[in-house]
């Protein structure tokens, strides 16, 4: 076939100038494209994981308050425990009475060591008789509504001896939502509710965006809390929640869900799309502008083609070559050419030019996401910590040991002051030692004469500067996970400097006696994979080695193993010592 005689304008300039420009733009023009949906892809899935982070720290707080509150609920139904038996089996009135009064004096003064409960009941089924302790002021026909209920339900047989595991079960009692939670004991029924809307009131400080809500869901993906956001946006809540999803009519909301561990519900949060893409608008109107701009610098090119400007042109192409090598800073003079090919010399060199700032205000993104997700993960407390700790000053004030409660408060203060505070992201290694020695003097006190340890360390490394918590972090785990009150336990930590060709490092050498760390524990440890469980539980060494992960990348080493003759855990942490680290290390040491 004659190619000449069928497209005789085949080798003609016109064609070649014709794909060469669109060879040139469309390129563009689909990486411009690529980097706008990469970089809101981006940042969408960095704003899932912080939240989900935050949403997982409330809903384990949630469980914690309904956990406590099935303790206790344990406890009074266990086999020693006559208060309950004794209602259900006093013959006499007046013994029955008297069994009465003394269960409810006992709820009245433990309901207020449970702040989310709503209320506690008592039922006793052979006397149809109900008893309860509210902690709120409730109106007469919201504890009727709520005494009709419970009764009706007991009497329907749905409450049995063996409660499920899962024990608090989702009501609609009249206008409101409620958790109940029913033990049966002989023919005695114990029990407590909590409105859902009780558990979300803390997550009412949570930043959102506007138009966005927080949510509880049963199992069947159903709202049982304020469903008109749901039902205003048609906002779908049965997708799996493994990750994070888009969804909703006229208005997009990214979904992220949290489930309980003691009830069929989970907690949900719905943040507006454009909440998360507020900083973004910007960068996605420059890359339609060019991209419209470039579909109409295409024709007005192909007009001034007939000018034949060859130099220009291979000008132009050998620009477009540096950038398809990665060659960002690549720009184009046109300067002594005609005028048409200067405007697409400038609307080039613009166009590179933005492409530059798109990726570095992306990069600036990041870096402010992993800045965010370092201050939540340093603000994280034990609440468990801290109740017990208050607990042992209470006992110590009761039996007036007023020196230990001085010496126990005066530990919080500081243990406390070093938990929050702000904007540091690095501190000297005399403070983090210092906040180590507070921690485990606390620890002292609640278990005298079980625990000793010593901290060594040369005072010329004192101002070092290392990530906060990271020494007490893993001595709070050794304690956790070492410590029973069968055995006494010894935890070493200490420090030494290693100067080696590679760069100087400090080295970090946490150990204790106990019985070292379980065998899958470890494997996983070494792998360098999370250990955290369903319960949560090691979120410390999860914490530690995010912190250090986003801080130093892979210039940090921890090793995990078990020492050969005492049996206990070691972990060991190489940090390097950076100069430059150093004099930029923002610290904040002003007093809470």
């Amino acid at each position: 076939m004659n190619i000449r005689k069928w497209f005789p304008w085949h080798s003609s300039l016109r064609l070649k100038l014709i794909l060469s420009v669109l060879f040139m733009t469309i390129p563009l023009v689909g990486m411009l494209l690529y980097n706008n949906f990469y970089a809101i892809k981006v940042v969408r899935g960095q704003v899932a994981d912080s939240y989900n982070n935050m949403l997982t720290l409330y809903m384990n707080q949630i469980d914690d308050g309904l956990g406590d509150i099935e303790s206790y609920m344990n406890t009074m139904t266990s086999i020693g425990n006559y208060d309950l038996i004794s209602l259900g089996y006093a013959s006499a009135e007046s013994d029955y009475y008297s069994s009465k009064v003394y269960l409810y004096n006992k709820l009245v003064k433990d309901i207020s060591l449970f702040p989310s409960i709503g209320s506690f009941f008592v039922y006793a089924g052979n006397r149809d008789d109900y008893m309860d302790v509210t902690q709120r002021n409730l109106s007469y026909e919201e504890k009727d509504l709520i005494h009709n209920y419970v009764v009706g339900l007991i009497k329907s047989g749905t409450v049995t001896e063996f409660p499920p595991k899962k024990r608090w079960q989702y009501y609609r009692i009249g206008q409101e939502d409620y958790l109940i939670n029913i033990v049966k004991v002989e023919n005695v029924y114990i029990g407590s509710w909590v409105k859902n809307d009780q558990l979300l009131s803390p997550l009412h400080s949570l930043k959102i965006g506007e138009g966005g809500g927080v949510l509880l869901t049963n199992k069947q993906g159903q709202p049982i809390t304020d469903s008109k956001l749901v039902s205003r946006y048609d906002i779908d809540l049965n997708k799996e929640r493994s990750g994070y999803y888009l969804t909703g009519s006229n208005k997009r909301f990214l979904v992220i869900g949290a489930p309980s561990t003691k009830g069929e519900f989970n907690l949900l949060a719905l943040i507006p799309d454009q909440h998360i893409l507020a900083n973004l608008p910007y960068l996605q109107s420059i890359v339609w502008f060019i991209t419209a701009a470039s579909l109409l610098f295409v024709p007005l090119g192909f007009y001034f083609i007939r000018k034949s400007i060859f130099v220009p042109m291979n000008r132009l192409l050998l620009a477009m070559k540096k950038v398809r090598i990665g060659n960002w800073g690549s720009r184009v003079s046109l300067e002594d050419s005609s005028d048409e090919f200067k405007q697409l010399g400038e609307s080039f060199n613009s166009m590179m030019t933005e492409i530059e700032e798109l990726r570095v205000n992306v990069y600036e993104e990041q870096l402010n996401k992993q800045r965010e997700e370092l201050q939540r993960l340093q603000l994280q407390v034990n609440p468990h910590f801290f109740l017990n700790a208050l607990n042992i000053v209470y006992n110590l004030a009761k039996v007036k040991n007023y020196e230990l409660v001085l010496e126990m408060t005066m530990s919080l203060i500081r243990y406390f002051r070093f938990m929050f505070r702000s904007n540091t992201s690095l501190v000297k290694l005399k403070d983090e030692l210092e906040h180590t020695r507070n921690y485990l003097r606390i620890q002292n006190l609640r278990f005298p004469d079980r625990l000793k340890w010593s901290i060594n360390s040369p005072e010329y490394l004192s101002d070092v500067p290392i990530p906060p918590l990271v020494i007490q972090s893993f001595v709070e785990n050794s304690v956790k996970h070492a410590f029973t009150m069968e055995d006494h336990l010894d935890v070493t930590v200490t420090i030494r400097f290693d100067d080696e060709d590679s760069g100087s490092r400090i080295r970090i050498h946490i150990a204790d006696t106990g019985p070292g760390f379980d065998g899958q524990v470890l494997e996983e440890l070494q792998a360098g994979r999370s250990v955290e469980n369903g319960q949560g539980e090691r979120t410390g060494i999860w914490n530690v080695q995010r912190r250090l992960r986003l801080m130093y990348n892979n210039e940090v080493t921890v090793n995990y193993y078990n020492d050969k003759e005492s049996g206990g855990a070691v972990v060991e942490i190489l940090l390097p010592t950076d100069a430059e680290r150093e004099g930029t290390n923002e610290l904040s040491t002003s007093p809470c």
